[in-house]
């Protein structure tokens, strides 16, 4: 029997982080966006540039996180998807870490 608790209790966690990114700056939200997007591209798809050729894909990255940053001040929850895409590389690099060391 579930009894339903009225409050701040009851709400789950995707509304929490909602309310709580609802107010955040837009410039912060911007730097999240961008941070989490760096993190992504290091993590998962980043090889070894030459150092004009990576200030060029870093300077396009920051312009493509312009239309995340718009999509995330119209309330789709652009910076909850990259927060998912973090975990789930997180999740496989540890998956695959612990798969090479058993294979050892």
């Amino acid at each position: 029997m579930k009894v339903a608790i009225s409050g701040e209790k009851n709400k789950g966690v995707s509304e929490t982080l909602f309310n709580w990114i609802s107010q955040v700056p837009p410039w912060l939200l911007y730097f999240i966006i961008l941070v989490l997007s760096v993190i992504i591209y290091k993590v998962a798809f980043a090889r070894s540039l030459p150092p004009l050729k990576s200030l060029v894909v870093y300077f396009v990255l920051a312009l493509g996180c312009v239309l995340f940053w718009i999509m995330q001040l119209v309330q789709f929850p652009m910076i909850q998807a990259l927060l998912i895409t973090v975990v789930i590389i997180v999740v496989t690099r540890v998956r695959l870490w612990y798969s090479k060391k058993q294979a050892k």
